[in-house]
Formats: structure tokens, C-alpha cells, sequence
């Protein structure tokens, strides 16, 4: 005869649907304040930012209402790979949401493959950005991760082809 001790019910135990974490960026925030500067990922070094004026955003990546300020933050990864990330304010989550709309736009289809592709970075949906460019003769793939937190638009990007690195950066932001 067998001795059961306890409850004899099946025990469901439910998974937390997203279990990422999404920080808010404080009102009165600057886009240098946003800049991960202090505990960055192993092989990351911080050498300094410097402010975007509108032109500069206008030419890197499209020009559209709303813009208030922007900050790049430059680091070099293993001594060897430069690598960025721009934090541009908008007045609006919604004129936000319409620069990573409108640049996303400006890019042509492969003619293999995805050029976008959906993740996830610190809670947020971010989008990883294909584009080759000609090294050395060859077509070397570059990636650039792109998404919205309220009314900053973060953009990361760099000198490399293994987006795992971009990505690394990129969750260092925290937002």
C-alpha cells in the first residue's frame, strides 16, 4: 500500500508571457544621458558623443517633423570595430514611430532574403536592418538595429558584419 503525503493535484506552473523588461526613459531625459557609458559589455569601450543637429539625421537617415535633438555615442569594439549608437529625440512617440517608418522605406528589396528582420531588444520591437556593402571587392553584409522607445528613436550601428555585436550594444542601451 502506497502512502501519498500532500495535495494530489497537478500542479500547473504558468511562464510569464515576455519576461524582458522595459525601462522607461525618464521625462527631461537628453539623448546623451541614454548613452551606455558605465558597465558596458565585455570588449566595449566608450570614447565619447557628440550632438546631432537635424541636418545630420536629415542626411543619415530621413527627414521628418517632429525633431527635437540627437546624440551619437561612439565606441570601439575589441580595439578594432566602430561601432555607434544615436539617440534622437522627437517630440512625439508618433513622429518616433514615422522616422523608423520613413527610413525603413527609403530601402530597396533584396534580391535574396529579408533586409528586415523583427527581435526584440529590452522589451522592445526592434528592427535589424541588411544592407551589403563593397569591401575589398566583396559584398560584406552590414546591420543596423533600429526602434522607438516613447519619443527617442535609437539607432545602432557599426563597421561590422556579425550583428551579434550591434545586438550586444544595443541591449547595453537598456531602452
Amino acid at each position: 500500500m502506497l502512502s501519498i503525503s500532500g495535495c494530489t493535484d497537478e500542479v500547473v506552473e504558468k511562464t510569464p508571457e515576455n519576461t524582458d523588461i522595459t525601462n522607461t526613459i525618464s521625462e527631461g531625459a537628453s539623448g546623451q544621458s541614454l548613452m551606455p557609458v558605465d558597465d558596458l559589455p565585455e570588449g566595449y569601450e566608450f570614447l565619447g558623443s557628440r550632438e546631432l543637429s537635424a541636418e545630420k539625421v536629415e542626411n543619415e537617415y530621413v527627414s521628418v517633423e517632429g525633431f527635437v535633438a540627437g546624440s551619437e555615442g561612439l565606441y570601439m569594439y575589441l580595439d578594432s570595430t566602430d561601432v555607434y549608437v544615436d539617440a534622437i529625440e522627437m517630440e512625439s512617440s508618433v513622429s518616433a514611430e514615422d522616422l523608423i517608418v520613413q527610413y525603413k522605406a527609403g530601402f530597396r528589396e533584396l534580391s535574396s532574403g529579408s533586409r528586415f528582420t523583427e527581435e526584440i531588444v529590452n522589451g522592445h520591437s526592434t528592427v535589424r536592418i541588411l544592407e551589403y556593402v563593397t569591401v575589398d571587392k566583396d559584398n560584406t553584409p552590414r546591420y543596423t538595429y533600429i526602434w522607438n522607445n516613447g519619443n527617442f528613436v535609437f539607432v545602432v550601428g557599426g563597421a561590422t558584419d556579425d550583428h551579434v555585436v550591434l545586438s550586444t550594444l544595443a541591449e547595453a542601451t537598456g531602452y
